[in-house]
Formats: C-alpha cells, sequence, structure tokens
C-alpha cells in the first residue's frame, strides 16, 4: 500500500531533519512541541541586537542604484540570524567580501541543495524515493556533520564547567534531547522554519 498521508510526507524530509517537530505525530509531536515552546519564551529574543549585524550586512549587500532581487538576500539573512540564535555562531553567509570561514560557506551551500532536494521529493511524493542522487545524499550529511560539530563542541565546553555563552538555545534543546542526534534533528527542524517561512515573509511583504 502506498502511503499518501502523514508517514509519506515524514519521509520525504527525514533525510535532512530527521526526527523533529515537521516529521512527527503524536506523543512524539507533543514532546518536541513542547521542548521548542519553551525555548521560545526566552527574554533573549527580545534583544534585537541579536540582528543588527546581519542587518547591517544585509544593507551593505544592496546596490545603490540599478535592480535588485532582495529574495536570496533575505534566504541569507534569515540564515545568518537562525544559526546565530541555533548554534550561538552565524555562518555569515550575508559576508561574501570577507575571509569567513569555509565551513560555515560550505554549511550554506550544503544546506541549500539539501533544501532544494527537499522540494523536488516533495512534488514527487509518494514517489519520491525515487529522488535521491549523490549530490543529495552528500548535502544533507554535510550538513548533519556540521550541526553534530556545533554539539560535540558545546557538550565539550559544559563537560570542562563552561555554561556560559551565546548558546543558550542549544542549550536547552541538549539538555532535554535523549542523544545528540535527537537535538540534531530538533535544531534543523527549527533551522529550516526559521529561515524559509520568515525570508518569504519579507520578500512578500516588500
Amino acid at each position: 500500500m502506498i502511503d499518501y498521508g502523514f508517514g509519506a510526507r515524514a519521509s520525504v524530509f527525514a533525510p535532512l531533519i530527521g526526527k523533529g517537530i515537521f516529521t512527527q505525530e503524536g506523543a512524539a509531536w507533543k514532546h518536541s512541541r513542547e521542548l521548542l515552546r519553551k525555548q521560545f519564551v526566552q527574554a533573549q529574543y527580545r534583544d534585537l541586537d541579536h540582528f543588527r549585524e546581519h542587518l547591517d550586512n544585509l544593507i551593505a549587500r544592496i546596490p545603490d542604484t540599478g535592480i535588485v532581487d532582495l529574495q536570496p538576500l533575505f534566504f541569507s539573512l534569515t540564515l545568518d540570524t537562525a544559526t546565530a540564535l541555533l548554534f550561538g555562531r552565524s555562518v555569515h553567509s550575508l559576508r561574501e567580501t570577507v575571509d569567513e570561514d569555509d565551513a560555515g560557506k560550505n554549511f550554506a551551500k550544503d544546506f541549500n541543495t539539501a533544501q532544494a532536494g527537499l522540494a523536488k521529493r516533495f512534488r514527487l511524493t509518494p514517489f519520491h524515493s525515487l529522488y535521491n542522487p549523490p549530490a543529495f545524499r552528500k548535502a544533507c550529511k554535510n550538513v548533519h556533520a556540521f550541526v553534530e560539530r556545533y554539539i560535540s563542541d558545546r557538550q565539550s565546553d559544559i563537560a570542562r564547567g563552561d555554561k556560559d555563552g551565546p548558546t543558550w538555545f542549544m542549550d536547552q534543546v541538549l539538555e532535554e534531547s535523549s542523544d545528540k542526534n535527537a537535538a540534531r534533528d530538533q535544531l534543523l527542524n527549527v533551522l529550516l522554519a526559521g529561515r524559509d517561512t520568515t525570508a518569504c515573509c519579507l520578500s512578500w511583504t516588500l
């Protein structure tokens, strides 16, 4: 029997975001919703200084004359702000003229490739498994490895007693997740939503 329901939709997105609020249902979904809900009521979200640097970078990328397509810039903006919020450090995808960490640049590229693959899989539902090219699999693997490095680094910091820093969101997810993979999936679920929906809203608004 072909599953046209939630199970099929969940498996469409599973290669990138695994088991999280967008790919779960029932008790597992309620647990993820409660875990994330508590993080979004934190006072840190009221501090707009978190966004100042990234807005400045966006403005610097807009030319003084001519026509500019703002949507790609908005997707870069929301990726930069979301990674800063979730991981404690931004990938700075808007800083193309600055010598930034290659890992951050590669992550932005891999995340775009993986998202494009998810969009193609979604259009093929329920035959989404037919779309699984090597480039898509590699991009998902690289995204997972990137986030897992952030998690491992933070776990090492906590083990040494360093509980300060800008990683409060990740810290809470780590505290309430069963293992590293579960934490990674929850963070990627929020990153996917925090990047795309906000960027699309900004694009439509302007």
